[in-house]
């Protein structure tokens, strides 16, 4: 049975969409895609507000989501659930760009926010980007939006985590005064050594202690923080049981991707995030969901990472064949966009930390219109320099570790380094001419099936939803 086939059906179904890379796989287009296709009722946001979802309509509507789900533009509910962390300021402007902008009168309407929720402070922000400044031209890489700074002071100071609910209580501006003494404190010596930091990046450094230093930003903080509530739906935790309960499709939209995942990424390359798909199955397992779950790993048809980390396939010499679709700028955050051949060993890593080919249901490919227009399609079957028996198996395929505590930490820093030295195997495929679309599809499906033994359920021959071709 086809894509098309069983995902028509009318039944209750959840689509759990995860990024198999550094999370810049097109995750939107798929979502919007399914959304479109299976008339979703809503649309479960997990993980953090940092990242970029690009939508682009067949109507000719482009956006990049964050905080609300990639489809929004076709009316389907936004749940905001309590394993996202939000940033309230940006999702306010987000929410009234899309109402003024594109004419959404009643986005607010469509979102709700569990209580539960972890906020991002300015002062997250602000440590974030001063930490990236620190390392010169040694970059961790980072969106530079502080959710990673807000997750770790929640496990370090639980009493200075601002939920959702908190908003509304007396105490907020105390919590917001203690965590921005919090971070002048965690940043003293950085502070200190910004006469240090790379001449270029001084200026920056010093506005950002300036800002951080300025208690008016509490105040201003608990303005918008409070904006942001009197205009969303606000739920208790069990209200996602309720979502589940619906008929139709939910489909649950992840931040990030599997190779930046806090314990199995490459550390200190990753997010403070768990990005793997378990993490929402037991959400929807304590709901008590009944419905089918299709579980879709999403990668794109070559190799791309924004920003620093292993990448065995990186190749410049690709950037403008591979690049015009990506609408990815450089920032000093997150760094340049990198490129290169499909790296299978890197997918195949991706695919097995999550559980193995049985952990998904099915691939969706995207961007493979731009290998089309190329004529040629690049792919890693291989890396030399992959011997280390602690770190590879004898074919060469990378040694999964299972923990999450420092050694496994230590154990991916190691292993991102000796990634660094590994050399890949470059083989190619001839991408053939006058084939139909369906035809397209199918020839790709074949390798990837091929090399990574998950059956590819939708390849992406365009931007829009109508370039999806379901298998």
């Amino acid at each position: 049975m086809s894509l098309q086939e069983r995902y028509t059906m009318p039944r209750k179904m959840t689509f759990i969409v995860t990024d198999l890379g550094g999370g810049d796989g097109g995750k939107g287009g798929v979502v919007h895609k399914i959304c479109t296709m299976k008339k979703a009722h809503t649309v479960i946001k997990v993980g953090g507000a940092q990242g970029s979802h690009g939508v682009q309509t067949a109507n000719g509507q482009l956006f990049n989501f964050t905080h609300f789900g990639c489809g929004t533009l076709e009316g389907v509910r936004t749940h905001i659930s309590r394993a996202m962390v939000i940033d309230p300021h940006a999702l306010v402007y987000e929410g009234k760009l899309l109402k003024y902008a594109h004419g959404i009168r009643n986005i607010f309407d469509l979102l709700t926010v569990d209580e539960d929720a972890l906020c991002v402070t300015p002062f997250h922000r602000m440590a974030s980007q001063l930490r990236e400044l620190a390392r010169k031209d040694n970059p961790k890489g980072t969106v530079g939006t502080g959710v990673g700074e807000a997750v770790v002071d929640a496990g370090r100071f639980p009493d200075l985590a601002i939920l959702v609910r908190d908003i509304g209580s007396p105490k907020l501006h105390n919590v917001l005064e203690s965590v921005r003494e919090q971070k002048l404190h965690d940043l003293a010596a950085i502070i200190a050594d910004i006469g240090n930091f790379l001449e270029s990046d001084q200026g920056l450094a010093q506005l950002l202690v300036t800002s951080l230093r300025s208690p008016g930003f509490v105040d201003a903080t608990i303005q918008g923080f409070r904006e942001m509530v009197s205009l969303v739906n606000v739920v208790d935790t069990g209200y996602i049981g309720e979502i589940f309960s619906r008929d139709s499709t939910v489909v649950v939209e992840c931040s990030h991707g599997i190779l930046t995942d806090r314990y199995h990424g490459f550390h200190p390359h990753t997010t403070r995030l768990r990005t793997v798909p378990r993490v929402v199955l037991n959400m929807i397992d304590m709901c008590g969901y009944e419905g089918d779950v299709v579980r879709l790993g999403i990668t794109r048809a070559y190799q791309i990472r924004h920003g620093a980390g292993p990448m065995v396939t990186e190749c410049p010499e690709m950037l403008e064949n591979l690049l015009p679709g990506s609408h990815k700028e450089n920032n000093r955050w997150q760094g340049s966009v990198r490129v290169g051949p499909l790296d299978f060993v890197a997918l195949r890593y991706a695919i097995e930390a999550c559980g193995g080919p049985e952990a998904f249901d099915g691939l969706a490919v995207t961007w493979f219109d731009q290998v089309r227009v190329n004529g040629k399609w690049y792919v890693c079957d291989g890396y030399r320099g992959a011997g280390d028996s602690e770190f590879f198996l004898p074919n060469g395929e990378i040694k999964i570790r299972r923990g999450a505590d420092e050694k496994q930490l230590e154990h991916q820093n190691r292993l991102g380094n000796l990634l660094r030295t590994c050399r890949p195997n470059i083989t190619s495929y001839d991408v053939p001419t006058g084939m139909s679309e369906d035809d397209l599809a199918e020839f790709c499906a074949g390798v990837m099936e091929e090399k990574l033994h998950v059956p590819v359920r939708m390849v992406s021959l365009g931007p829009t939803e109508n370039d999806k071709v379901l298998l």
